[in-house]
C-alpha cells in the first residue's frame, strides 16, 4: 500500500460551501478518509498528518466546547462518503 495523496483524498470526497453546508466533525472526516484509502489501497496515515494537509489546503477549522474540531462549510461526496455512511450507520441498509 503506498501513501495516501490528500490533495486527492479531498477533492474527490468533500465540497467546500461555506453558505451552505454544516460543519463535519473530526471523527466523519478521518472515517472517510479510512474508507477512502481502504477503496484506493493506501494505508492511512495517522489523524494528525490529514489535519496537517487540511491545514495546509486552506480548509479551516473551529474549536468546539467539547476539545473536540469541527471543519465548517464541507459537504461529503463520491463512493468513500457512501462507504462511511454505510458502515457507520447500518441502519440505513
Amino acid at each position: 500500500m503506498s501513501v495516501p495523496n490528500y490533495t486527492r483524498f479531498l477533492s474527490d470526497c468533500f465540497l467546500q460551501d461555506r453558505e451552505r453546508q454544516p460543519a463535519l466533525c473530526e471523527d466523519d472526516i478521518y472515517g472517510v478518509y479510512v474508507s477512502w484509502c481502504l477503496l484506493n489501497g493506501q494505508q492511512p496515515g495517522p489523524a494528525t498528518s490529514l489535519w496537517a494537509a487540511m491545514d495546509q489546503r486552506g480548509y479551516t477549522k473551529q474549536h468546539r466546547d467539547t476539545g473536540r474540531h469541527e471543519w465548517p462549510g464541507l459537504s461529503l461526496k463520491g463512493p468513500a462518503a457512501v462507504d462511511y455512511i454505510l458502515t457507520s450507520q447500518p441502519s440505513l441498509l
